[in-house]
């Protein structure tokens, strides 16, 4: 079963201090609190919970679990660049941006919102306010010229961006930008990932999953699928996670002889 905890914001800004906590490996199965929720089982008895102000992000430690077929179907966001055309009727076809809040500008039409939409589905949205307003069976298509919500951030020790399409994995992005350095920590890279339930909404909460990228490498653990705008850090090598059962939390601790004191 998959550790469930919260992730501190100071895990990029490398907080210390503490108790010297058990360190977090491929075999832990613990549950953590969330914000201040009690933690289950056993540990509720013999840890006190987070505190409730502390600012946290949920965390996994294992891979993100796939997306469904459902989830690889290209969705509309903020900035993509669409071409609507209109059969026959010249002057409504365009191409713009679709502005911040997920709404697209046509002419006569004015904003229609497509956010989080299909191509399919903005079609049909379309037709159907032409149909109610303007034309006669109207027959539009659109197409995404350059999308702004592909994108795969890389931190820490790896740095850059790239697009994604189809079926792309952790293994294949981090290969491709020429693989985690000596520096980089490869048993506790982290994936950044907005919730299903705001990842189509302008500041989506984030989820993140500690991966044994080592693991993947030697065909031990999945190599999961990545998906639009998730962020991908790769904490230095003297930089090590800890789940500390004092706070129910994930810490980060420096130097490295505090790293030494826990088998992985």
């Amino acid at each position: 079963m998959a550790l469930t905890a919260v992730f501190l914001l100071t895990l990029l800004l490398g907080g210390c201090g503490g108790p010297v906590p058990r360190g977090v490996g491929s075999d832990v199965t613990e549950t953590g609190t969330t914000g201040g929720n009690p933690l289950s089982g056993d540990a509720a008895k013999q840890y006190p919970t987070a505190p409730g102000d502390v600012e946290t992000v949920p965390v996994t430690i294992g891979p993100p679990p796939d997306p469904s077929l459902d989830d690889l179907v290209y969705r509309i966001g903020p900035y993509d660049l669409l071409r609507v055309d209109v059969f026959g009727v010249e002057e409504m076809s365009s191409a713009g941006r679709v502005n911040f809040q997920g709404y697209y500008t046509m002419p006569l039409v004015g904003s229609i919102s497509v956010n989080g939409l299909t191509t399919d589905e903005a079609e049909s949205e379309i037709e159907r306010l032409l149909g109610s307003r303007y034309l006669r069976n109207p027959s539009v298509s659109v197409h995404v010229e350059e999308t702004a919500n592909m994108n795969i951030t890389l931190s820490g020790k790896m740095n850059g961006s790239l697009q994604i399409s189809g079926r792309t994995t952790l293994g294949q992005v981090l290969a491709s930008s020429g693989g985690v350095p000596p520096v980089g920590k490869k048993r506790q890279v982290v994936i950044f990932r907005a919730t299903d339930e705001t990842r189509q909404t302008p500041n989506p909460q984030l989820h993140a999953y500690v991966v044994d990228y080592q693991a993947i490498l030697e065909g031990k653990l999945r190599d999961p699928l990545l998906v639009g705008n998730d962020r991908i850090y790769v904490p230095p090598s003297a930089l090590a996670l800890f789940f500390d059962p004092w706070l129910g939390v994930l810490r980060t601790y420096s130097p490295v002889d505090v790293q030494k004191t826990v088998t992985f």
